[in-house]
């Protein structure tokens, strides 16, 4: 089993793995944000146990829960109503209402809980994010096997928050 090692820096967010047996930065999800920035506030991670991905309804989600399900998170990505999420950047992506159909413009869906403080979700209707998909892979039955992302979200006004996911199954 890999050992994982995730580093929140005020810097940005890096993982690291403590094998050379695979080339592929390790699994994880993770995020810091600025002062004053929803739903994802504060730093957190997520190492390769607690992240899964999967694609449904023109969207690829993200989950991060901590194993005792105390802590979760999820990112969900879509490209423009009729296209399926591919490699590339994608700016000025807008909130999507879950289990909406997708909208005419890249959009997504952030979502923060604990078991303690409820779950806090970006929906403002001046929303935005900036996501760059530098690589995701599907398997012959369309299943999510390999992705990096990296995104910037502006959920409040003058606050960003910025991460990383990456999923390899």
């Amino acid at each position: 089993m890999r050992r994982i090692l995730a580093l929140v820096a005020a810097t940005g967010i890096a993982f690291g793995t403590a094998s050379a047996a695979h080339a592929d930065p390790a699994a994880g999800f993770g995020y810091t944000s600025d002062e004053g920035a929803y739903a994802f506030e504060g730093s957190a991670s997520w190492t390769v146990d607690e992240v899964t991905a999967w694609e449904h309804d023109g969207a690829v989600k993200v989950d991060a829960e901590t194993l005792d399900g105390w802590d979760w998170a999820r990112l969900e990505l879509s490209a423009p109503a009729g296209q399926q999420l591919h490699e590339g950047t994608y700016s000025n992506a807008a909130v999507r209402p879950q289990n909406s159909p997708q909208l005419a413009t890249p959009s997504f869906i952030a979502f923060r809980g604990t078991q303690a403080g409820g779950t806090r979700a970006c929906a403002l209707p001046d929303a935005t994010a900036d996501f760059t998909v530098s690589r995701l892979t599907r398997a012959a039955d369309g299943a999510v096997t390999d992705l990096d992302v990296t995104f910037v979200l502006h959920c409040a006004p003058a606050a960003a928050t910025r991460g990383e996911v990456h999923f390899h199954r």
